[in-house]
């Protein structure tokens, strides 16, 4: 697409691999490819437990998703300083052993989220297919670095802020390193919505015309994160097929055994049958 913007990045040279429309990006994800076929990934906001994420994740496997999501490490936007049955801001290490056991034991791919680069040791292993970027790590260039010297696919999550042209300067980052083992993922952005007053926990505004711009300029794969779009569980259903509807490749959606439950996120936790109701809609 001829853009005056992003034709003179491109000129300034802070623009190459990642517009460039003639390179095939993604990776392999079980039996399917990200890129080129549709997925979802699923799973509880954070690991609770060891039994629980081996369990749901059976569960969430028997459904039919593609890789299971679930956060060893879960950063707060508050200090939390209170342990509660051996978690604060997640099970860190000992959720990244039972991460082990869910890939070995119920043959599933799994998606996990990295803190630091100083991590990059523990998230290498075989056990975790995909690492995950946070949103707030979205311009950790030192992170962003380490990782593109990695052969290991990641999911880069776009900051609350993110702009077009900043999504692609931090693909440009992993890619430099030559790992284009790569997937955007897409979620709600800084906003006002006009229906906070009555849906409070809502703290995001969907961006679902950020699919079909990305795509103009790139092909780097895109899913898009429904849970933190909304904040919201009722809404994460219509937004998921209305991602699917703008081009996205895929999904990934916080589901929980028991949603209100849930130690994080429990706002926008949906249960199995929403789920069930996505994957229809993605495999249909």
């Amino acid at each position: 697409m001829d853009n005056k913007y992003i034709n003179q990045l491109i000129r300034d040279d802070k623009l190459k691999l990642s517009v460039d429309k003639s390179k095939t990006f993604g990776f392999k994800l079980g039996d399917k490819w990200v890129g080129k076929d549709k997925v979802v990934i699923s799973g509880p906001c954070s690991i609770e437990s060891k039994d629980m994420i081996l369990n749901w994740s059976r569960e969430l496997k028997d459904v039919g998703v593609d890789a299971v999501r679930a956060g060893a490490y879960k950063p707060c936007t508050y200090p939390i300083r209170k342990e509660v049955n051996g978690w604060k801001e997640g099970m860190r290490e000992e959720g990244l052993s039972a991460l082990i056991d869910v890939q070995t034991q119920n043959r599933v791919p799994v998606v996990s989220e990295i803190m630091d680069a100083s991590q990059i040791n523990e998230f290498s292993m075989e056990a975790i297919n995909v690492i995950q970027v946070g949103t707030r790590n979205f311009q950790n260039y030192t992170l962003l670095d380490a990782l593109g010297k990695l052969d290991k696919p990641i999911l880069l999550k776009r900051g609350t802020w993110g702009t077009l042209d900043e999504i692609l300067g931090a693909c440009e980052r992993i890619l430099e390193g030559g790992n284009d083992k790569l997937a955007i993922c897409l979620r709600g952005v800084v906003g006002a919505p006009s229906y906070r007053h009555i849906f409070p926990s809502i703290r995001w505004v969907p961006d679902l015309m950020m699919i079909p711009a990305l795509k103009k300029f790139t092909n780097i794969p895109i899913i898009y994160d429904p849970s933190h779009s909304t904040g919201y569980r009722d809404f994460v259903v219509p937004i998921s097929k209305a991602a699917m509807a703008a081009g996205a490749d895929g999904l990934i959606v916080e589901c929980h055994p028991n949603p209100p439950k849930s130690i994080s996120d429990a706002d926008q936790a949906i249960g199995i049958e929403e789920l069930k109701e996505i994957m229809e809609y993605v495999n249909g």
